[in-house]
């Protein structure tokens, strides 16, 4: 469910079953997934992956989550497209319909856009990440040894 790149159009997303990269437009996701009678306006769902049909979900890092434990790595820039990504979705109005506000009122999802500080510290060349070498995902079943 990586994320490597986001543009003002689209993210791309690549496979975590299949390891296929998606680009999938911004226009096509949502923030909120229904479960129940509830939504969680923590979650994006991303649409099936066209190669494997598999689905996957974006979370956002909870309000309450301390700070990454390895700032630069690919995990801690993840968490920062993810979080960038859930808040361009609440701010251009992509929301689950429970999640929408009634009546033109302040919106209830909580969003923490990317600041400029950590664009230019952690994306100075554009909103990507490649993963470094030493952290390409392992096959399933490859042992770390």
């Amino acid at each position: 469910m990586a994320i490597h790149e986001v543009t003002a159009e689209d993210v791309l997303q690549r496979c975590a079953r299949c390891d296929s990269g998606n680009r999938l437009s911004l226009d096509s996701l949502e923030v909120g997934v229904a479960r129940r009678e509830d939504v969680d306006d923590g979650l994006v769902q991303l649409p099936p992956c066209p190669a494997c049909r598999s689905t996957e979900f974006l979370i956002r890092a909870a309000e309450s989550e301390p700070a990454h434990p390895a700032p630069g790595s690919f995990g801690h820039l993840h968490r920062l497209l993810v979080g960038h990504v859930h808040a361009e979705l609440v701010q251009r109005g992509r929301l689950h319909t429970v999640l929408k506000p009634k009546g033109g009122g302040a919106g209830k999802v909580v969003v923490r856009p990317l600041s400029q500080e950590a664009r230019e510290r952690w994306f100075p060349r554009g909103l990507r990440i490649a993963v470094p070498p030493d952290e390409q995902p392992r096959a399933p079943g490859e042992s770390s040894q």
